[in-house]
């Protein structure tokens, strides 16, 4: 019954194939009866995979590149692992915009959350508005290769993005290079003090982290500072959203942010799944640098927004 809740989602929700929808059953069968499930998993993963180059997948001229609704993001389909990723963020990042057409109503975000890995990025209930606005100055910490950046700037906001390992910082500045807008890239890690660090790198470049240690991993050395020391010695003069999924590194990024959270009460779109008490500890710092917060959570993020 699952199996066919997932598919029926699939088809009505994420406006899957019916080929899409045929193997990811196949998958699913196969792996229940244990009838060659790596070779029906391999099929499925080949099936969407060029379901998903063929809707989001661009070639103009000599460039090719993904475009999600205007926020562009480089060729990197001839890497497996960080492909798979990227289609995996899609459900985070791209979804709403692509699918719902940016409807982060409360209703449609909760119905979704509980059927995606993650959830989005962005919540609304009346005047409870966590989303990226025009001219918004934006935070992105824990950028990646830019997927959230590049959707900020296609609202019209400018992203500072944050992305402390080398090599996802050189695709991040492939994805600035494909955007028209305002990203400025940092290749620092925002933490709770000025330091160099150890982070653990994957193969992927994704689920980087300076607290859990993952398998196969490499150290890479990293400088750190507070996102209330970088506003204050780059003299930005606002702060209205921040994005952070950096892999149990969240509660340090906000102790580093306490004055920007005082001052300029941004909107918050926080992961909260790392740690088992990221819920509880994430909110408690929000609401002791500002009492003024509302605070909203779901499976795996929490929202905050000051509602004037």
């Amino acid at each position: 019954m699952k199996l066919y809740q997932n598919v029926m989602f699939g088809l009505r929700y994420k406006q899957w194939t019916y080929l899409e929808a045929f193997a990811y059953f196949l998958k699913g069968v196969t792996r229940e009866l244990n009838i060659a499930p790596s070779v029906f998993l391999k099929y499925y993963e080949n099936i969407s995979s060029k379901a998903f180059k063929k809707k989001w997948l661009m070639k103009n001229n000599d460039e090719s590149y993904f475009d999600f609704k205007g926020a562009k993001i480089p060729n990197i389909s001839d890497n497996p692992q960080i492909f798979t990723e990227l289609r995996s963020v899609f459900e985070d990042t791209f979804m709403f915009p692509c699918l719902f057409k940016d409807n982060y109503n409360k209703s449609v975000v909760e119905f979704m959350d509980q059927r995606m890995g993650e959830g989005p990025y962005g919540y609304t209930d009346g005047s409870f508005d966590v989303t990226v606005k025009q001219n918004d100055v934006v935070i992105d910490a824990g950028a990646w290769i830019g997927d959230f950046s590049a959707y900020a700037v296609s609202k019209g906001a400018i992203a500072y993005a944050f992305e402390p390992v080398e090599g996802t910082f050189q695709l991040l500045h492939q994805t600035i290079e494909l955007n028209n807008g305002e990203i400025y890239p940092v290749q620092i890690g925002l933490a709770d003090r000025e330091c160099e660090i150890n982070i653990s790198v994957n193969g992927c470049y994704f689920g980087n982290s300076i607290f859990i240690e993952r398998e196969n991993s490499i150290k890479e050395k990293i400088s750190i500072t507070t996102l209330d020391k970088f506003v204050k010695e780059n003299n930005i003069e606002k702060v209205d959203f921040i994005k952070a999924d950096i892999e149990g590194a969240e509660r340090d990024m906000l102790r580093g942010a306490t004055n920007v959270l005082k001052t300029f009460a941004p909107k918050l779109a926080i992961c909260t799944y790392h740690l088992p008490d990221d819920p509880e500890v994430l909110e408690k710092i929000i609401l002791e640098a500002n009492p003024d917060y509302k605070v909203v959570h779901l499976r795996h993020k929490l929202f905050a927004a000051v509602v004037k």
